[in-house]
């Protein structure tokens, strides 16, 4: 920009020389008229007014000096006299050194060892070229400006008031007027050069004083607030937060790599700016907004998605500081989570995003902590706890710094084993741990706090396909003869060793390898079954049963117990990891197959010799086939030789049996067993069924159904000959001779169906000739027995229906018709249309009991004991096996008929007859199928029946029961088979419903006497109102009423002779309260009732008709002691007494009489 100059030179020939950037039209000296001084006011005032941004200059003594001038250092330099420049200092540009600075010059800006990149933003910032003179010169003296912005106005209103040239007062005030609104103006453009220069200032702090010491550096960050005048505290928090963004944007900008020293370094500085967690939080977000929005002016966002791109590693460094700065300063989680979402928002990320760079950048920091850790192991320099508080420092997270921890091992097991760098198809069969590797991987592992499984898994990672291919290779060795086991065993042992590999650890190894040894030749074998190609199939199984063998003598070497039963370590073939585990079930069976049909085809003599048996073996475990399945094998094979052999012995012997015969027989068979080694249980299934066939064969040749006694020693020589046991016979018995069996049962019941007892033992000979069991014999004698009663109820369910029903409802039960009455009677005809004679039924029932009775059909069983009369007896339990519901021969409802009809039939006979019948009527309802709750139930609905018309009728006649009823009721109760209990229920029922009827119809029409005697009644039979009769509380309080009411109206109850109460309640079983309670109720309303009586009485004029109510209120009144509650006027109340005055008392006693006038006058309330 360019200037014009003013010079004045005539009254300062020595003084400085002002260069104005406005031009001035005329040069004037300080001592010309007051027109010079009014020009001089107008360059002052163009000087405010214009923009600030300028300069002045002032030369003297060939040296130029730029500096800013407030309107009050403008003023005292024009006001002082003429060569006097002593009213302001004025100093070269920098001149002014801060506090801790020397008189010679401000010191340069402190360095740092690493470059952090925030100073260098702070230099920047407070070295701006946009920055102008003035706010140069207002940031090098603060105070000064201050102080001149605080006089301008008073100064510049004064100034215009002297030198406006007016002989009117009015013309000095209006230049006053106008200088001071200048002066105004003037110190609020000062004020807004505060905010602008005061953060550079801070920063300008920052660079001088350094982060070293943060608390003596805070102290001059707070003397600018000082010196600029700054009153408000939050608003130089934000100058102070601004700095803080600067900073940090100047450690990503100018280095996009992440240091740690740096976060101590962003400490230091939230101490030094005496930031909040807050404002801590502020700035950050500021930086990723401003950082985010300059930068995407230039890198597109695809860029800044690259993970080498500088910006994004910059974007990264950012997120990490930000999360190290909000972590250190101990934000709580919710507040942790804003403040980076809010910064992820600002970069379009989200938090987990945000999380995952922070991550990204603390892992390669780590990275190198572990690899020095490493570098300097056994220098004592390194411990775990170094590591924990560099995890602190980065803020790593656990399960990732033990992730690197277990990586960091691996890699130095790997150099220890020589296989860093290595390629993968080198030679590693002499790569081994060298001496201390295992001390130092120990100490390794403690520094990185793994645990010794964690160790050892890293060390077998890597080492075990080292030690497999070793041991596979020896194990090829022996396979292919080249080495001994001997051999073999000590390469595996020794490779073991050098590679530090427990002896627990080898053993799973070495099953893995043998499963891999066998498992290639099976594989092979395989491969040739698939096209049956049985010839290689045979020759490739004798291969790896030679490889078995030399790997048993490998890992006989070891000493271990667990190798001992090899085909149960390496052959399972339920294990996919097995040497058979890859093959099928199906491929496996036939592998096995052919081998067993190759092994028997090879055979010289067509037979199994004990040598191929024993190889048929070995391949069984090899191939993991089980016994069961080997045996349907075997059979599969050999079996039809057996079967050709027992087919034999069936024919001869059944044909012509001897025992000779037998013999040979047998001696046929066990050779067959022999030659092919076959088991005894094969020959037993096979047999059975021969067997059966040559029962069948028996059974039509024996005369009349029943073998003779040779014929059952051909069948024992059979039995014995297949291995059969005499339990395995008898299904086959039963089958063909139990028809037999059952036909002579039915013939040894005849025409009565009853077994006589010489029946019984012919039976018992003819079972066992039959050669069939008790049990069995037993169902066919049930099946007999159910033949014969079936005809026998269903003859007892005609007769009582044709008994029960009428034509009608017979053909619509039997669904037929039945024929038409034909009897003048109306009776029911007898039998099918009409015809047949009448029948008795009870004789019908007790043959059907007898017939189960004799034939000892039911069963009886001990279920457990009671005590009786203080004895332990058993409990029996009868069952019945055969019952006429069970066969169907009668429904539910015709049996529940029958048995109520048997027991009423038993109730009404007498003597001897009745005794049978009530001790057959538990036999007669289990023999239909009716269970105890059934014919309990049944027999309380009879006994209910009886048992009420018997109590009401004797009540009816007598009022209660006496002994003779009594007596009467338990022979019933025995009639019926009622126990006890139930008898006495039933009793107590009757009772309650007779009762009942009564007590109903008396509170019809309620009277004291009739209530009195059903009371008495009640008692005397022991009967509880409420509980036993059934009466309800409301229906006892009635009665209570009903009968003191009377009492009380006609004298019979008072005050004297109140125990008719008691005993009306204890009667009644009320509650004394609750009795004494309506009874004063009572009281209380017959009170109220005569008193009102007797008002009207005397409204009517009929004083001689008040005699009875009033004698009643005074009766009532004795029971209360006259608390009758009365409202009574008190003139009535005088005219009732003097009426009761004038009562003729000659037969009452005079004191009885004072009494009552006294009771008198309490219920009427006269005082």
């Amino acid at each position: 920009m360019q200037h014009s100059r003013c010079r004045v030179e005539d009254e300062l020939p020595t003084g400085p020389i002002i260069h104005h950037s406005q031009p001035i039209n005329k040069i004037h000296t300080l001592s010309d008229s007051a027109t010079t001084n009014l020009n001089l006011i107008g360059f002052i005032t163009s000087f405010l007014y214009t923009d600030l941004h300028q300069t002045i200059q002032i030369t003297e003594r060939k040296t130029v000096w730029t500096m800013k001038f407030s309107s009050v250092a403008v003023t005292a330099f024009l006001l002082a006299p003429t060569g006097d420049v002593s009213a302001f200092t004025v100093r070269p540009p920098m001149a002014a050194a801060p506090r801790n600075q020397n008189a010679q010059g401000r010191l340069p800006p402190l360095k740092f060892a690493e470059v952090s990149g925030g100073m260098e933003e702070l230099q920047e910032y407070t070295d701006a070229k946009t920055t102008s003179p003035l706010e140069k010169q207002m940031r090098k003296s603060p105070s000064f400006w201050k102080l001149a912005g605080y006089a301008t106005v008073p100064v510049s209103a004064a100034l215009g008031f002297s030198l406006v040239p007016s002989r009117r007062l009015v013309a000095h005030a209006a230049g006053a007027i106008v200088t001071g609104v200048a002066g105004a103006i003037g110190k609020s453009k000062l004020d807004s050069f505060s905010d602008v220069v005061a953060p550079p200032a801070i920063a300008q702090a920052i660079l001088d004083h350094g982060l070293d010491d943060p608390t003596t550096t805070a102290g001059y960050v707070q003397e600018v607030q000082t010196l600029f005048g700054i009153t408000d505290d939050e608003e130089f928090e934000s100058m102070c937060s601004d700095v803080y963004s600067k900073y940090l944007l100047g450690m990503v900008k100018f280095n996009p790599i992440s240091k740690t020293s740096e976060l101590k370094e962003l400490k230091k500085l939230k101490k030094a700016l005496s930031l909040s967690n807050l404002q801590v939080g502020e700035a950050h977000a500021a930086a990723a907004a401003e950082w985010y929005r300059t930068t995407c002016l230039f890198t597109p966002e695809e860029d800044l998605e690259d993970p080498d791109h500088p910006d994004r590693q910059a974007m990264d460094k950012l997120l990490f500081l930000t999360e190290r700065a909000l972590r250190q300063g101990g934000e709580t989680a919710e507040a942790f989570a804003f403040e980076m979402t809010r910064v992820g928002k600002a970069m379009k990320l989200s938090f987990g995003e945000v999380m995952e760079r922070v991550a990204d950048v603390q892992e390669p920091f780590y990275a190198r902590a572990l690899k020095s850790t490493r570098a300097k192991l056994g220098t004592n320099s390194v411990s775990g706890s170094t590591l924990e508080k560099a995890r602190e420092t980065l803020g790593l997270d656990e399960q990732i710094a033990f992730d690197m921890h277990v990586a960091a091992f691996n890699e130095e097991v790997r150099e220890l084993l020589g296989l860093a760098g290595e390629d993968e198809n080198a030679d590693t069969s002499k790569a081994k741990f060298g001496e201390g590797a295992q001390e130092r991987l120990d100490q390794l592992a403690e520094v990185l706090g793994l645990s010794e499984d964690d160790a050892n898994y890293e060390i077998s990672a890597e080492a075990t396909p080292l030690y497999q291919t070793t041991a596979l290779d020896a194990m090829k060795a022996v396979l292919a003869g080249s080495a001994t086991p001997d051999d073999a065993w000590e390469q595996i042992e020794a490779r073991r060793e050098e590679l530090l590999l427990p002896q627990s650890k080898s053993k799973e190894l070495l099953s893995s390898l043998v499963m891999q040894a066998l498992g290639g030749p099976l594989e092979q074998t395989n491969k040739f079954a698939k096209v049956n190609n049985e010839a290689a199939v045979y020759n490739n199984v004798l291969e790896a049963l030679e490889a078995k063998k030399a790997l048993i003598a490998i890992l006989t070497k070891s000493g271990w117990d667990e190798f001992d039963n090899f085909d149960k370590t390496f052959c399972n073939p339920f294990d996919k990891q097995s040497a058979n585990g890859f093959l099928r079930s199906d491929e496996r069976i036939k592998l096995y197959k052919t081998f067993v049909s190759r092994s028997l085809r090879n055979s010289k003599d067509g037979k199994i010799s004990d040598e191929m048996f024993s190889q048929m073996a070995e391949v069984k475990g090899l191939l993991g086939i089980s016994d069961d399945q080997a045996e349907v094998e075997a059979r599969g094979s050999f079996g039809p030789e057996l079967q050709k052999a027992c087919l034999r012995a069936l024919h001869e012997i059944v044909a012509d049996y001897t025992p000779e015969l037998a013999a040979n027989m047998k001696k046929d068979i066990d050779a067959t067993l022999e030659s092919f080694k076959l088991s005894e249980d094969f020959l037993r299934e096979q047999g059975a069924a021969y067997y059966a066939k040559a029962v069948s064969q028996i059974s039509e040749k024996s005369p009349a159904g029943i073998p003779t006694k040779e014929m059952n020693e051909a069948l024992d020589s059979l039995r014995k000959m297949y291995r059969l046991e005499k339990e395995d016979t008898y299904p086959a018995h039963m089958e063909y001779f139990g028809s037999v069996y059952k036909k002579s049962i039915i013939e040894a019941m005849g025409s009565t169906g009853i077994i006589r007892p010489d029946f019984k033992d012919a039976l018992a000979d003819l079972r066992d000739r039959l050669g069939v069991r008790e049990e069995d014999t037993k169902q066919l004698f049930l099946e007999a027995v159910e033949d014969k009663m079936v005809p026998m109820v269903e003859w007892i369910n005609s007769e009582m229906e044709r008994t029960m029903l009428t034509q009608q409802q017979l053909a619509q039960r039997r669904k037929k018709d039945m024929g038409q009455d034909m009897f003048q009677s109306g009776k029911a005809a007898d039998g099918v249309l009409g015809v047949g004679a009448e029948v008795q039924i009870m004789s019908d029932i007790m043959n059907l009991v007898d017939f189960y009775r004799e034939n000892e059909i039911a069963e009886e069983k001990e279920i457990g004991t009671e005590e009786v009369d203080g004895k332990e007896v058993p409990v029996i339990e009868t069952s019945y096996p055969i019952t006429a519901l069970g066969a169907e021969a009668i429904d539910q409802e015709m049996a529940e008929t029958l048995y109520r009809q048997f027991v009423v039939g038993a109730f009404t006979n007498q003597g001897e007859q009745a005794s049978r019948y009530e001790g057959a009527r538990a036999t007669f309802g289990g023999i239909l199928g009716l269970t105890n709750e059934k014919m309990e139930e049944i027999n309380d609905n009879i006994g209910s029946t009886v048992y009420d018309n018997f109590v009401s009728r004797s009540m009816a006649q007598k009022g209660t029961l006496d002994q003779q009823d009594m007596m009467f009721l338990a022979n019933i109760q025995g009639k019926i088979g009622l126990s006890s209990e139930q008898s006495e229920k039933l009793l107590m029922q009757s009772q309650k419903k007779v009762l009942s009827e009564e007590i109903n119809s008396l509170m019809d029409n309620p009277t004291p006497e009739g209530l009195k005697a059903f009371r008495e009644k009640c008692n005397l039979m022991g009967m509880d109102l409420a509980e036993d009769v059934g009466i309800s509380r409301p229906r006892l309080v009635r009665m209570f009423e009903a009968e003191i009411i009377p009492g009380l109206k006609s004298g019979e109850i008072t005050a004297d002779n109140s125990e008719i109460l008691t005993e009306i309640q204890e009667s009644l079983n009320l509650d004394s309260e609750e009795c004494e309670a309506m009874f004063e109720a009572a009281i209380m309303r017959l009170a109220k009732q005569a008193l009102d009586l007797t008002k009207s009485e005397l409204l009517r004029g009929r004083e001689e008709n008040t005699v009875d109510s009033i004698k009643e209120i005074v009766q009532y009144a004795a029971f209360v002691e006259g608390d009758l509650d009365l409202t009574v006027e008190e003139a009535v109340a005088n005219q009732i007494f003097n009426i009761y005055e004038t009562f003729d008392f000659s037969d009452v006693d005079g004191e009885t009489v004072e009494v009552n006038k006294e009771l008198l006058r309490t219920a009427l309330g006269i005082q």
